[in-house]
């Protein structure tokens, strides 16, 4: 399971690189340019796929909201590629229609909840460097700042890939609960 985990931390740090790809795409090129999107897209599916690595190593100490956490931005991501592949592919945004504006705002409160929650219980299991933590409340901030929403999806990435770092590298703060953790995911 600890050979499984450090693959999908791999994958985390990947998707984290994907997301921060978005900003330079974003100045450089535009927001929605295609060279953003793309970034984008592959984020998205990377960190839906991946996600379950956040959780695994803090299992126990997280139990079942860490779970939920996990689900919630997982579920998030997979509806944000979506979003992402029809605006890359077709040049628009969906229809706007009841289902569309529903939907992305259920998308949008979803992933900022999954987001929030991750980070609190990161932060109450002690797995984690704090410096991790840190992270995750850095781009939650930058997404509230004006004139930073281009640089959002940088601090997103940069959030995702030092989590991915501390699976791979087992600099856990508490690496007797990662073990736990992992040999009873086993």
């Amino acid at each position: 399971m600890q050979k499984v985990v450090k693959w999908l931390g791999v994958v985390v740090i990947l998707a984290g690189i994907a997301r921060m790809g978005m900003t330079p795409s974003a100045l450089i090129w535009g927001g929605d340019s295609h060279q953003e999107l793309l970034c984008g897209y592959v984020a998205a599916i990377l960190m839906a796929f991946s996600s379950i690595a956040l959780y695994l190593p803090q299992m126990k100490e997280t139990g079942k909201l860490g779970f939920a956490a996990v689900f919630i931005t997982a579920a998030g991501n997979i509806v944000i590629s979506g979003q992402q592949y029809g605006i890359w592919a077709y040049g628009a945004y969906a229809e706007k229609g009841l289902f569309v504006n529903v939907t992305g705002a259920l998308v949008g409160i979803g992933m900022m909840l999954g987001t929030i929650l991750l980070g609190i219980v990161t932060f109450r299991a002690k797995v984690f460097p704090l410096w991790n933590v840190l992270l995750f409340v850095v781009m939650l901030v930058s997404f509230g700042i004006p004139g930073l929403e281009s640089w959002f999806a940088l601090f997103w990435g940069l959030a995702y890939g030092a989590m991915g770092y501390t699976i791979v590298t087992s600099r856990y703060r508490n690496k007797e609960a990662a073990a736990k953790s992992l040999s009873v995911a086993s």
